[in-house]
């Protein structure tokens, strides 16, 4: 497809799929014919400079990955998206945050991380050793 066929299929809905780890971030995009139009992960955001020195951290990638991924699936011509989420990290947040910013159309959001149980079995206490004076030695 040429860009004027994507710049024809102006307010089409697309499906956005935002998977998180403890340290990336991956957007697909996804027409409604279920094939895949584009994929882009957090480390093909450029390197960020700031005053203070500081590390970059997951939640202002994401803000960064969630700017640049707005603009390409304004560029494919889907204006309304539907986002399905996975997984529990900070940087989520800022990728819708600043998809919606960025002039997408958030229609609903789907959370599909599995809700934890209370893990496994935690470690007994430890018992106390007892200290006792022994009789007769006063």
């Amino acid at each position: 497809m040429k860009s004027n066929d994507y710049a024809n299929k102006k307010d089409n809905l697309g499906y956005i799929y935002i998977s998180c780890t403890k340290r990336n971030i991956f957007c697909t995009l996804v027409d409604s014919v279920n094939k895949k139009v584009k994929t882009s992960c957090s480390l093909r955001v450029p390197p960020y400079q700031n005053e203070y020195n500081e590390r970059e951290n997951i939640y202002t990638r994401g803000l960064l990955l969630g700017k640049l991924f707005a603009e390409k699936v304004i560029f494919f011509g889907y204006n309304k998206a539907v986002v399905h989420i996975s997984g529990t990290s900070k940087g989520r947040s800022g990728v819708v945050r600043s998809l919606s910013k960025t002039g997408v159309d958030i229609c609903s959001m789907v959370l599909s991380t599995s809700t934890s149980h209370n893990g496994c079995r935690p470690s007994k206490a430890r018992r106390k050793k007892f200290r006792s004076k022994v009789k007769g030695f006063n």
